[in-house]
């Protein structure tokens, strides 16, 4: 028996199933040999979590940052501890109606976390006075991204006074979100990271102090 070559196929990331079929096998048996050789089985969100990315990671995460790339990564976070879904457990999600705050959080996605353009998903939730149409192509072209993107646009109830009009963004406002449970865990950590880091600073300096903290970078590498 080529136990090496199961071995093998387990930590590629076939299931126990899939190398049970090409070795032909029974999954009993698979098992038996992994934990012969103490191989650690995953967990069944592991698995799933490889089964929907064979080709791997769909995020390619840039360390080793230049001084402005620390500056972006600290202020997508502080945004996405004051603007972002935190108790969402699939997906990195982000919501404004502020242009500007929006393309910093895409840009992090883009140059810190290495997400490709195609799986930035994007909603938009406006009043019936807007263009839903003006609307996705402003955004796509301001965010450097496919207007095909858009999954969704909720319209809301019309606005009966000026008040409402002044305050909600005549763009609508727009909720960016990345499906994938690894990049949120890891951004989740960089969050409580640059929390732990701002709370220091405002500690030593007073308020003033937390805008231009830097979150800790626990990495050696850069692409």
């Amino acid at each position: 028996m080529q136990l090496a070559e199961i071995i093998r196929s387990y930590k590629r990331g076939n299931s126990v199933n899939e190398v049970a079929t090409l070795f032909r096998l029974s999954p009993n048996r698979v098992r038996d040999v992994l934990s012969n050789y103490d191989i650690i089985m995953r967990s069944h969100r592991e698995a799933a979590y490889l089964k929907n990315n064979k080709n791997g990671d769909p995020f390619d995460i840039l360390t080793e940052l230049t001084p402005e790339e620390e500056h972006l990564k600290a202020m997508a976070l502080g945004l996405y501890l004051t603007e972002g879904n935190l108790k969402n457990k699939n997906s990195v999600r982000f919501s404004n109606s502020n242009p500007a705050l929006v393309k910093i959080f895409v840009k992090f996605l883009k140059v810190i976390c290495g997400v490709a353009s195609e799986k930035i998903k994007l909603s938009l939730i406006i009043y019936p006075d807007v263009s839903a149409k003006v609307s996705k192509e402003y955004w796509a072209k301001f965010l450097d991204l496919p207007v095909k993107q858009f999954t969704k646009t909720t319209v809301l109830k019309n606005r009966k006074s000026s008040h409402a009009k002044r305050h909600h963004s005549e763009l609508g406002t727009i909720t960016i979100y990345v499906h994938n449970t690894k990049l949120l865990g890891i951004i989740k950590e960089w969050a409580k990271e640059y929390a732990h880091v701002a709370q220091l600073v405002e500690h030593i300096h007073g308020k003033d102090g937390v805008a231009g903290s830097i979150p800790a970078v626990g990495s050696l590498k850069r692409r």
